[in-house]
């Protein structure tokens, strides 16, 4: 049959930049662009900042903890006077909602002629609204003219011109569809306009470009609480507080919205999402696959489902050897449960496709065959009340009320990470469920499908080896303030 040729994937090295890291900050700002464009490279980027601060090399961690969005890291490793450490640190300042801070480390900047410190420069007098000061400065600013025309709107908008801004946005994102800060502010003036669904629609295309910036996520959320969507809200929240547990409006929205959880309850989309979480959890192994798409999904290290489809095609074509007819294949796996790929939002929860049905039955015994054969003891315990267990109150909350399981079997279609995962289900009360479950020989999966990976390994890889491959041989009040790089700070 006719070979497919998979798309060449991208040229990125991510060694290669903690080798030789960039020397100015449009380099910096073009290496975010490239590292962060495909999921699977994010993750090994990050995974290569964090050895490089474990390692010492503070001035390549420094460059890597900024391109990854962990702006504390970076202003505390980037302490040059050199211009691309001043760009690193006001920049940096300006994300974490420090304009003047971000203002003396890039004052003059606009005078001289890099033009990425130009316009970390003049984001910083927008953060301070010092529009006169922007204004004078603009003149003579080496912009580019994507970045000029987003300046001109925030003079504009400044002075009640908000049709003529948002003209200038509009401007600015036909030159460069990816400036996150023309995008933002088309976003805020859609929402103070009303136009709620233009609004959500740009907030949620920033959303998909990682790293993610604070403000959007903050702006997000308050969308998604104004339409009840508090488990989305609660996501976004704290999306930015893994990354800076200090920010104080990110703290305070989340208090309200998790406080929100407890007052609102929407059933039909509370069992779509418990059932969209049982789904995910399912591992690869359970379904029938040519022998390279099962070899390849396993060289990704994607067993289950949920890992799946927290890629997007792009991320699948890109790796080596897998082609359209593998594409199509998981495609239509998919289909056939009303999932699709790319369903994992940045804040680690997933989208809940249209067609999605949460109203299939499920086998129990078949959701837990990875407890092998079981006692009749255990099959008992099973089918005991939850409330048997004698559980502390929050402990029993979140299984009971929270998640409205019943039974001891319904709790181990959880992973332990789900449970962790879950509002006020902590540590403790994941080893007090361990310790009870303890007692009855059971025990909860641990997260990703471990159980099975050894069982897959020798199945998928020592018996198939001599089978044909199919395809190639081979805010204001809602934060305003924008960082160089394009994007809008909290």
């Amino acid at each position: 049959m006719p070979q497919v040729e998979a798309p060449a994937a991208p040229a990125v090295d991510v060694a290669a930049f903690f080798a030789s890291p960039p020397a100015d900050p449009a380099g910096l700002v073009a290496a975010r662009a490239q590292f962060f464009a495909h999921s699977a490279v994010a993750a090994k980027f990050e995974d290569a900042a964090r050895a490089a601060r474990e390692s010492g090399a503070k001035p390549a961690a420094a460059l890597g903890s900024w391109v990854a969005g962990d702006y504390a890291r970076a202003i505390e490793l980037a302490n040059g006077r050199d211009e691309l450490s001043r760009f690193v640190r006001g920049t940096a300042l300006l994300e974490k909602g420090d304009p003047a801070g971000a203002l003396a480390e890039l004052q003059g900047a606009a005078a001289g002629r890099d033009a990425t410190m130009a316009a970390a420069e003049l984001n910083a007098l927008c953060a301070l609204q010092r529009y006169a000061d922007l204004e004078k400065a603009l003149a003579n600013a080496p912009l580019s003219e994507a970045d000029r025309l987003y300046f001109q709107g925030r003079v504009l908008e400044s002075s009640a011109n908000h049709a003529g801004a948002v003209e200038r946005y509009e401007a600015a994102l036909a030159l460069d569809p990816e400036h996150r800060a023309a995008r933002f502010r088309i976003a805020y003036r859609a929402d103070l306009m009303g136009d709620d669904e233009r609004a959500l629609a740009e907030y949620e295309r920033l959303a998909a470009l990682r790293p993610v910036s604070a403000a959007v996520l903050i702006n997000l959320g308050v969308m998604y609480e104004d339409r009840n969507m508090y488990e989305r809200a609660c996501g976004c929240y704290g999306a930015v507080l893994r990354r800076d547990p200090a920010n104080g409006l990110a703290r305070l929205f989340y208090a309200d919205a998790h406080d929100s959880l407890d007052m609102y309850y929407d059933e039909s989309l509370e069992l779509k999402e418990d059932q969209l979480r049982k789904v995910l959890r399912t591992p690869i192994t359970d379904f029938e696959l040519s022998v390279r798409a099962r070899n390849c999904l396993a060289n990704m290290n994607i067993r289950t489902l949920g890992d799946l489809v927290s890629h997007t095609e792009l991320d699948l074509m890109g790796f080596k050897n897998f082609g359209e007819t593998s594409l199509n294949e998981i495609k239509r796996l998919l289909a056939n449960r009303g999932l699709k790929l790319g369903m994992r939002r940045d804040d680690g929860s997933f989208v809940i496709p249209e067609d999605f049905n949460a109203g299939r039955t499920m086998d129990l015994a078949s959701e837990l065959a990875w407890l092998g054969e079981l006692t009749e003891e255990q099959k008992e315990a099973l089918d005991l009340q939850i409330s048997s267990l004698s559980l502390s109150v929050r402990c029993h909350r979140v299984l009971v009320e929270r998640l409205n399981l019943q039974r001891v079997g319904d709790v181990l279609l959880y992973t332990e990470e789900d449970l962790l995962s879950m509002p006020n289900f902590g540590i403790t009360s994941l080893n007090e469920l361990k310790q009870k479950l303890t007692e009855y020989g059971l025990r909860l999966r641990s997260g990703r499908g471990d159980e099975l990976e050894e069982e897959y390994l020798a199945e998928e890889f020592g018996e198939d080896d001599d089978e044909e491959d199919e395809e190639g041989a081979t805010l204001e009040l809602r934060p305003e303030g924008e960082t160089a790089a394009g994007d809008t700070e909290a």
